[in-house]
């Protein structure tokens, strides 16, 4: 009888040692699976950004961004620093700064302040019509070509046709402006 017993017991021991066994390999199993699953999902995941203004849907990965992204980058960066007054051009001037890469903030903030000084002793206007962007996503680069009219005073003067090529550093999720030069040969 005691024999019987002990034999249960130790068969109920092994059924329990067993379950779980089978508990724990099957819990080591998942583990493994999410590590791989992770580690095969590294750099693929996208941030999604709210733009200033939004007009199409664009993303944003570790090391990249869309092209819709830079396009409406562009714009709005020339939306803000191209339609001046004299009465706006301070508060455009901090607007546009925040999209700018701190090695080029300070040389370009003091030639903002200068040309807001300008546009106010010559009580100068300006305004911006964007007719075309063209995107370099790998470069992360727009040309933005458009008419700019100036208004002195009252005086409204003619329009010219101007092509921009802004440059963009992007890091850490965010795209940050370089450099915004006129460029002279509008080939």
């Amino acid at each position: 009888m005691k024999n019987v017993l002990k034999k249960s017991r130790i068969q109920y021991l092994i059924d329990n040692r067993n379950g779980y066994l089978v508990l724990a390999s099957g819990s080591i199993i998942l583990n493994i699976l999410l590590c791989v699953i992770i580690y095969c999902t590294l750099g693929y995941e996208k941030t999604i950004l709210v733009p200033p203004t939004i007009s199409r849907e664009f993303w944003v990965s570790e090391n990249n961004v869309s092209p819709a992204y830079i396009s409406s980058m562009s714009i709005f960066l020339a939306d803000i620093r191209f339609n001046l007054t004299p009465s706006n051009a301070a508060f455009q001037r901090e607007l546009f700064l925040r999209y700018v890469e701190p090695s080029s903030y300070e040389k370009l903030k003091a030639d903002l302040v200068e040309e807001e000084e300008h546009l106010k002793k010559e009580h100068i206007s300006t305004t911006f019509y964007v007719t075309d962007v063209r995107v370099d996503a790998k470069n992360n680069m727009a040309r933005i070509s458009g008419d700019i009219q100036y208004s002195i005073g009252e005086s409204l003067q003619p329009s010219q046709h101007v092509v921009y090529q802004i440059s963009y550093r992007f890091s850490s999720g965010r795209l940050m402006m370089k450099s915004l030069e006129e460029v002279k040969d509008h080939a």
